[in-house]
């Protein structure tokens, strides 16, 4: 699908701003930010919006200046989303600054319909419809004015479907966070009130001044992955790496349940654990491993439920990653039941007492990989080797909620990020209405190896 015979056509670029006038000040990043800095990762996705019938235009569903003034509004409560990453030198760290300089907000025309594009059945991440096309993340030097942290493109198509997507940077918000932001744009864009305030104190994120981890005692990880202070470097792959889109359906997804169900030995296990246990056989098997080689599972937990009266709107990023360890011969040799079970338990464990001692060791071992020019990860982080699945649970992600006063989306599409191979092995599971406009079906984008990738057909 080569889209540079097609045309496109910018209408519009400007800067949306929050109508409150701010001081401008500096954000410090958590230390839970920290770690998307290296990759100048920004987390992408899309809607589509089809034509109303006998409507003249794609305006008629979702209008360009209802847009930008319910965005205008609600960045007065998100306001880091309209502020800027600085980073005036290659070995410095980038920086938060809240200016209210503004979300960049572009409108374009594709001269020609969505299938001409991308084929939404095996999407392939595409930055042309992103807002990203034209930004540069990476860089090791950014612009003097910096990076906008929030990135809108509406792209208008011949078949009258109007696509709205929304790009923001990793280190500013999460998937939960940016979840939360879209909810609250549309409420406002229908003339209702936010139901979720965000909180923007990263202070509770702080790690305490005493602690066993800062005194050198013991640090209760899951199954101790991770162990001790330190740096290694991560040797990228000669192979080539690439996504590929798999569906499942509501109908797959519960026979895949029952057969996790029927040999557990401890009850409920989640649906999301068990098409992660799935996930891991699959991907492993795929891979040709020994039997004895270890092979990890990494499955990403939104912590703020975790924690005694933390605030459900903090906004930033408050994700850990649980590790669940096996021997290639155990996670094949056993069944679905038994990689759930392993999974489910690593996620139950990670307990406020876990987390707090998670923070506390992130603080002590920061290092900021962009100083330094290198990919580097801890000794033990399950990034670090390509023995390890992992997995972004993103059901519940709004993309059929995003009604801004017209239609709901006829589809919504998680737009992968600037992946490298330190993310090779991971999936996104997202809702999706492709094939039967069901609700229930999920779309896996999987992240890897080609030579992988190529030896999985279905799911």
């Amino acid at each position: 699908m080569n889209s540079d015979m097609w045309k496109w056509t910018t209408v519009s670029t400007g800067l949306v701003k929050s109508p409150c006038e701010r001081e401008p000040d500096w954000i410090e990043w958590s230390v839970k930010d920290s770690w998307y800095l290296n990759h100048g990762m920004y987390s992408s996705s899309f809607v589509l919006y089809k034509p109303v019938a006998g409507a003249a235009d794609a305006d008629s569903v979702l209008p360009i200046d209802h847009l930008t003034g319910s965005l205008s509004k609600v960045l007065e409560h998100f306001y880091p989303f309209t502020g800027r990453l600085i980073k005036p030198e290659k070995d410095k760290v980038a920086r938060l600054f809240c200016n209210n300089a503004g979300a960049l907000f572009t409108h374009k025309c594709f001269d020609g319909i969505v299938s001409d594009l991308m084929d939404v059945e095996q999407f392939q991440p595409n930055e042309l419809i992103s807002g990203l096309y034209d930004v540069h993340p990476a860089a090791e030097v950014f612009d003097a004015s910096g990076l906008p942290t929030l990135i809108i493109q509406v792209t208008d198509f011949k078949c009258g479907t109007r696509c709205l997507s929304f790009s923001w940077s990793h280190a500013v918000a999460d998937g939960v966070s940016g979840a939360h932001f879209l909810r609250s744009w549309a409420q406002i864009a229908r003339g209702e009130p936010i139901s979720l305030m965000p909180v923007h104190d990263r202070s509770l994120l702080a790690p305490r001044e005493s602690s066993r981890v800062l005194d050198g005692g013991p640090c209760r990880f899951v199954n101790n992955v991770i162990k001790e202070p330190g740096a290694v470097e991560f040797t990228v792959p000669d192979e080539g790496l690439g996504y590929k889109t798999f569906h499942l359906s509501g109908r797959r997804i519960n026979e895949l349940k029952a057969e996790a169900l029927r040999d557990s030995e401890v009850g409920g296990l989640s649906t999301a654990n068990c098409i992660a246990a799935h996930l891991w056989r699959l991907i492993t098997q795929a891979r040709g491993h020994g039997s004895h080689e270890m092979t990890r599972f990494l499955t990403l937990v939104n912590c703020r439920p975790r924690l005694k009266d933390f605030p459900a709107g903090y906004f930033g990023n408050f994700v850990i990653p649980t590790v669940s360890v096996l021997t290639v011969g155990e996670l094949l040799s056993n069944s679905l039941s038994h990689a759930a079970t392993v999974i489910q338990k690593s996620v139950k464990e990670l307990d406020e007492v876990a987390i707090r001692d998670n923070i506390d060791w992130s603080a002590a071992s920061r290092i900021h990989p962009s100083t330094t020019g290198k990919k580097l990860f801890m000794p033990g982080d399950p990034r670090a080797n390509l023995h390890t699945v992992g997995g972004s649970w993103l059901p519940s992600f709004p993309f059929y909620e995003l009604d801004f006063g017209g239609e709901k989306p006829s589809l919504g599409v998680f737009n992968g990020f600037r992946m490298s191979a330190v993310s090779a092995g991971m999936y996104y599971a997202f809702p999706t209405r492709t094939y039967t406009n069901r609700k229930g079906d999920l779309s896996i984008i999987l992240f890897g190896e080609k030579n992988m990738l190529g030896q999985i057909d279905e799911l």
